[in-house]
C-alpha cells in the first residue's frame, strides 16, 4: 500500500476536489429551482396523483369564460 499525505483519515487515499465559487453558486441555483418546480407541480397535480381527485372533477372548463355564446 502506498503511503502518502492522503492515506490517513476516514476516506483513505480519496482526495475531495475543490469546486469554485461559480460552480457552487450554479449548483445551488439549479437545485433550488428544481425544488421550487417540484413543489409547484405537487401543488398543481398532487391531489390527482395521490388519488384524492380526478382530472375531470376540477370544475373549470378550458376555453369557457362565462360569457354568453352567440
Amino acid at each position: 500500500m502506498a503511503h502518502g499525505a492522503y492515506t490517513s483519515g476516514a476516506y483513505g487515499s480519496f482526495r475531495v476536489p475543490h469546486a469554485g465559487a461559480a460552480h457552487r453558486w450554479t449548483a445551488k441555483l439549479l437545485g433550488a429551482s428544481m425544488w421550487f418546480f417540484m413543489m409547484y407541480r405537487a401543488k398543481q397535480d398532487g391531489p390527482t396523483l395521490l388519488g384524492w381527485s380526478h382530472p375531470w372533477e376540477h370544475g373549470h372548463h378550458h376555453g369557457d369564460d362565462d360569457k354568453s355564446h352567440h
